[in-house]
């Protein structure tokens, strides 16, 4: 293999500084892709030209395991969007408020329901501001809280399933990133392997029960909880309740959602079970020929079922179906442009490189923490979770491998430094409908919502630096305690500031 010295690592740094800067992940890839191919082709652009068609992003798709992918998560696309769009995931979140009746149930309500809405973060959003919007007001709770609670259960939620879209690409980034270095592992398994290490998302969605119970805040969420007790509402409790009833009176059946996920998971256990007693075991092409098989089937019988139901016409749910597909378009090609990335760096010998200047110069302790922050400025810069874990991860397994860190430690601080960037950015998607969906307004959000997003991120990186330290995967649970008390400590600060600016 040729030797391109610093040469190598000029396409890892030209993704993570575009991105961060032109805040375009597609825009990033694609000028580190066609530069490495540059650099390979020694400078000549006629033949990086013609190797970014013959060996480029297209070239991925003829490897069977990246198509299986690609047709996996546009097929999980459609499906999702047409449950979506019949009113099905409604019907969920609002036999959900049937049973709320005080601020703490309200807020576990919402999060309970957000953590069962796994399948989609959009949707997440979209579905639970309008449904528990009535009962916060009612019991005076702010809207602020309100969209803080399902930005934590919408994309921190997903990020941690492997049989949806999320998990699918995710396992596809983490396949080709250990095919690079000559050892293949089976993606399923490995993220199955990455979940306790995942720790922002684990603690972004701990942390809502925990404030939930304490009832207090802290930092600009308490004062936004003390204003929407204090304020008059523009609606009197009656008619709150009337709203609420109303919307319950206007709920779609719950067998719009009931009956296409019962199909999908009965396919999923079918066949997950047939074919491990079929060839001893479950890999990585079994288990994404299973999902796709899965989620074709529900797909294709959900449509049966919503015409019948006439909730839709047949071609009417058809056309639902294939305008989710189109919609994982931008994702696709990111996920094209990551898996040439990943094989520039393998030709470049990007990772070898960086360990030998970085050999004895870092604790590799403290890699998977540097991971997570730098993910986290990227994604917040970019508002992009998926963008960031395209960039990130075909760069740090090979990075760890060759550093003797953990490379399913520094693929969790990957994905959590994307899911940092999905909290905090006040241009990441979910945010923007958090916000919309509640009523909120949006810099209040981003505002309040900021610290404690912060204050997760101080102790998942220091959780980090423990995992990789002592290489247990119950490190989770000392973070989880760290966790605790940092929010113990803030709120009894807030309350002390409170107390005595009451006193003044």
């Amino acid at each position: 293999m040729a030797e391109f010295g610093f040469l190598s690592i000029v396409p890892a740094i030209l993704a993570l500084f575009l991105a961060f800067t032109t805040q375009h992940v597609v825009l990033a890839l694609g000028v580190a892709v066609m530069t490495g191919m540059m650099i390979i082709t020694g400078g000549n652009f006629i033949d990086a030209s013609q190797m970014m068609l013959v060996d480029g992003p297209f070239a991925q798709l003829a490897k069977s395991s990246n198509a299986q992918i690609v047709i996996v998560i546009t097929i999980i696309s459609g499906f999702i969007y047409l449950v979506e769009q019949s009113g099905g995931m409604k019907a969920f979140s609002n036999m959900a408020t049937r049973y709320v009746s005080n601020p703490v149930k309200a807020q576990l309500a919402t999060w309970c329901t957000g953590i069962a809405i796994f399948f989609t973060d959009s949707g997440n959003s979209l579905i639970l501001g309008p449904m528990f919007s009535p009962i916060f007001e009612k019991l005076k709770l702010s809207r602020e809280k309100l969209a803080y609670i399902i930005d934590s259960t919408s994309s921190p939620v997903c990020v941690l399933i492997p049989i949806i879209s999320w998990g699918v690409y995710s396992q596809g980034l983490i396949e080709n990133a250990f095919e690079n270095m000559g050892q293949p592992v089976d993606g399923f398994t490995t993220f199955i392997q990455v979940i306790p290490y995942q720790l922002y998302a684990l603690l972004a969605l701990a942390s809502v029960p925990i404030y939930a119970v304490m009832g207090k805040d802290w930092g600009p969420m308490a004062v936004a909880e003390q204003k929407a007790r204090q304020q008059l509402q523009e609606k009197t409790n009656t008619d709150v309740e009337k709203s609420a009833q109303s919307e319950l009176q206007k709920s779609p059946a719950i067998s719009l959602i009931m009956v296409p996920l019962s199909i999908l998971l009965g396919c999923i256990i079918t066949l997950f079970t047939y074919n491990y007693y079929q060839y001893g075991g479950i890999s990585g092409p079994v288990i994404r020929s299973t999902l796709g098989t899965s989620y074709l089937i529900a797909s294709v019988s959900t449509i049966a079922f919503y015409g019948i139901k006439n909730v839709m016409s047949y071609s009417q749910a058809f056309n639902t179906f294939v305008v989710g597909m189109q919609r994982i378009m931008q994702i696709i090609i990111i996920l094209l442009l990551a898996w040439t990335l990943g094989d520039i760096c393998k030709e470049l010998g990007t990772g070898s490189y960086i360990s030998r200047i970085m050999s004895d110069r870092l604790p590799v302790f403290v890699l998977p923490a540097l991971i997570f922050i730098i993910g986290g400025f990227i994604s917040i810069a970019t508002g992009s979770s998926w963008g960031t874990f395209a960039i990130l991860i075909p760069i740090v397994v090979p990075i760890a491998s060759a550093l003797g860190a953990d490379p399913l430690i520094c693929i969790g601080a990957a994905l959590s430094g994307g899911m940092l960037g999905d909290h905090t950015s006040p241009i990441s998607d979910t945010t923007i409908l958090s916000s919309m969906s509640t009523g909120c307004d949006h810099v209040s959000h981003v505002r309040t919502q900021f610290p404690y997003a912060i204050l997760t991120a101080v102790t998942a990186s220091i959780g980090f630096m423990i995992a990789e330290f002592t290489r247990n995967p119950w490190t989770i649970f000392a973070a989880l305690v760290l966790q605790i008390f940092f929010i113990f400590v803030m709120t009894r600060r807030s309350s002390s500031v409170s107390t005595k600016s009451i006193q003044v």
